[in-house]
């Protein structure tokens, strides 16, 4: 009995593990087919594909030269036959290239879109960003908050200029005593006469 209890047991650890193993492969494979294909990778395939096929258009062209001139042969020979041979496969070399020029053009137009694509989303993520950005840096920075602050501003500047004036007001009064003005009036009267008094005489006009 104890020994069918191990085993259970030990079939049921190894169940469990399988089950973890799946789970595991099964969670990648989904994040990746969630995930998507990479645009740089597609991109690379497409543009070796393009590649392969130029190649292959290259080939067929010879191919057709190949033809071209193998039906001139024949015809020189008077093998009307073998000139319509050589002329048939050169027919077919040529809509070969046909159905190879359209899949570049479908293979060119797909990396154009992919890049567009990517060049937009890239753009999409750089604005975004830019918000974020401009959110943080404003944070606690909305219109009221900077009225509020000016409101300050404007508080703390008032009473500089009333302290300022404060500090000033002595100086200021002097210019209003009465007493020192009629002073200051004497001296200059009495500057204005002793000015008089020293001036040389004037010379009398002669007669």
């Amino acid at each position: 009995s104890r020994l069918l209890h191990d085993r259970s047991s030990a079939a049921a650890s190894e169940a469990a593990a399988a089950a973890t193993t799946m789970n595991l492969f099964g969670r990648k494979k989904a994040e990746a087919a969630r995930k998507g294909p990479d645009p740089a990778q597609a991109i690379l395939q497409l543009r070796q594909t393009v590649e392969t096929l130029e190649k292959r258009q290259v080939h067929l062209d010879k191919k057709i030269e190949q033809q071209t001139a193998e039906a001139r042969q024949r015809m020189a020979k008077k093998d009307k036959r073998g000139a319509l041979y050589c002329l048939k496969r050169k027919k077919m070399y040529e809509k070969e290239i046909e159905k190879i020029n359209g899949a570049r053009l479908t293979l060119e137009q797909q990396m154009i879109a992919i890049e567009g694509t990517v060049t937009n989303t890239d753009t999409i993520e750089a604005m975004k960003l830019g918000k974020k950005t401009m959110q943080s840096a404003m944070a606690g920075n909305d219109a009221d908050t900077v009225a509020e602050l000016m409101d300050d501003i404007n508080e703390e500047m008032e009473q500089a200029n009333e302290i300022s004036e404060a500090i000033s007001a002595p100086a200021n009064d002097v210019l209003d005593d009465e007493d020192l003005l009629n002073e200051l009036n004497e001296l200059e009267e009495l500057e204005l006469e002793s000015q008089l008094l020293e001036a040389p005489a004037i010379p009398a006009a002669p007669t």
